[in-house]
């Protein structure tokens, strides 16, 4: 039996092994919400790769070195049989006269003479540390994708208010003259009935703001579409009620009652990919969803504080689960706006536009029912619904009545309207 081969193939089952066992461990922690267990599993999760690629790598060169300096020495021996051995591997590279550019090749003219297994194992560490650095930042920054900028779509138009007109009668009096008599001052009423049908007032204007023909921004482009987006963290209902058949349900019901522009499908992506976009082309509006937790990094802290104070983002909230997810997003959005949550009346602008919200839709009160906002210059940077607002957008509505998830539906399209107005003010604010 060849030993050496048998003990590559049980190193490379061992690889393999500890990959796959090192991603469930992770995966089962983030599972129980043992959210601290699961971040120091995956560091010490991504050290054991960096030790174990290591040991790879020296095995690697180490075989690749020992196979060119055999044939070296072979090709040495057959030109001179009576050459030293130790020679011909050493100086048989310079001695013919041309420069080895082969790293796997100690005889390789940048490591020089003398000392040359040395520089070439410090040459191969430090290359080796480098990539795998690089690709740690690429496995947690986000950056296998390409970062579209956001971009509104263009347009104009005024706010307007959609509110339902009630059948009503309406009673005018009027004098009665006859011509063969004289007028008579106490006439009896004449009804003089007008109907106004029960349907929804019709919209005169386009939705959105600006100068500009049809339903969009004044700052807007003419690529530009309505985008939702949300953000990643370590609860496991991060992503409930994702895409086909949750979400994307509100993007398509937005584009329908506004006539703007929306993406064909919904996102996700990380909080640290929220600071890869353009400072002037970031999401008006980021969605976070969870049920348990939201423990954020300090990077992530910060990135979230950058993009809503510096760059006017604005941040919705959905409590998926209970008092967990709760109290953990209060402490965060504290923490990161520096101001305390108060309750969002129900004649504010937000609950006006586009359409007037006569109470707040909750399907399942897991924190209340109580809208929740946090103010910065006069804006809601954060808003927070209190009952599982995404549950009201799902193809089954969660079984709840179609007046409370169509109100459901109206606040997330004044939501996502209120988030892009005040963007693009602030984009209009930024000209010179």
């Amino acid at each position: 039996m060849d030993w050496t081969r048998f003990t590559t193939r049980q190193a490379m089952l061992a690889t393999v092994a500890f990959v796959a066992g090192w991603q469930i461990l992770v995966w089962g922690f983030w599972f129980l919400d043992w959210i601290q267990l699961a971040g120091s599993a995956s560091l010490c999760g991504w050290i054991g790769l960096y030790l174990i690629g290591l040991l790879w790598t020296i095995y690697g060169v180490e075989r690749a070195a020992q196979a060119i300096e055999m044939r070296r020495s072979a090709a040495c021996a057959r030109e001179n049989p009576l050459r030293n051995t130790l020679t011909a591997i050493s100086g048989g590279a310079q001695e013919t006269g041309r420069r080895v550019w082969n790293p796997l090749d100690p005889a390789a003219w940048y490591y020089g003479r003398r000392g040359q297994r040395l520089r070439q194992s410090l040459a191969m560490l430090g290359s080796y540390t480098i990539l795998f650095i690089l690709l740690y930042l690429l496995a947690h920054l986000g950056l296998w994708g390409k970062i579209d900028p956001y971009e509104l779509p263009a347009g104009g138009g005024q706010d307007i208010i959609k509110q339902t007109v009630q059948v009503q009668k309406i009673i005018k009096k009027k004098y009665v003259i006859n011509p063969f008599s004289s007028i008579l001052f106490n006439p009896p009423p004449i009804d003089q009935i007008q109907l106004q049908l029960d349907q929804e007032t019709q919209n005169l204007y386009a939705v959105g703001q600006g100068a500009d023909n049809g339903a969009g921004f004044g700052q807007g482009t003419s690529k530009g579409k309505v985008r939702f987006i949300r953000l990643e963290h370590p609860d496991r209902y991060w992503d409930k009620n994702f895409g086909i058949g949750g979400d994307r349900n509100m993007l398509a019901e937005y584009h329908s009652r506004t006539k703007q522009k929306v993406a064909e499908e919904t996102e996700h992506i990380p909080i640290a990919q929220l600071a890869s976009f353009p400072p002037k082309k970031s999401p008006p509006l980021v969605y976070i969803a969870g049920a348990h937790s939201l423990n954020l990094s300090s990077s992530e802290k910060k990135i979230l504080k950058q993009y809503l104070t510096e760059r006017h983002g604005m941040i919705l909230g959905d409590n998926l689960g209970g008092h967990g997810f709760h109290n953990h997003f209060f402490a965060v959005m504290k923490e990161i706006t520096g101001v305390d949550p108060v309750p969002i009346p129900r004649d504010d602008l937000i609950h006006r536009r586009v359409y007037t919200l006569p109470l707040l839709p909750v399907v399942v009160a897991h924190g209340g029912t109580v809208p929740y906002g946090w103010n910065i210059d006069g804006r809601w940077a954060v808003y927070y619904h209190p009952g599982a607002l995404s549950d009201a957008w799902r193809d089954d509505h969660a079984g709840i009545k179609k007046e409370v998830y169509e109100l459901c539906y109206q606040l997330g399209v004044n939501i996502l309207y209120y988030a892009h107005r005040e963007y693009n003010t602030w984009l209009q604010s930024q000209q010179p």
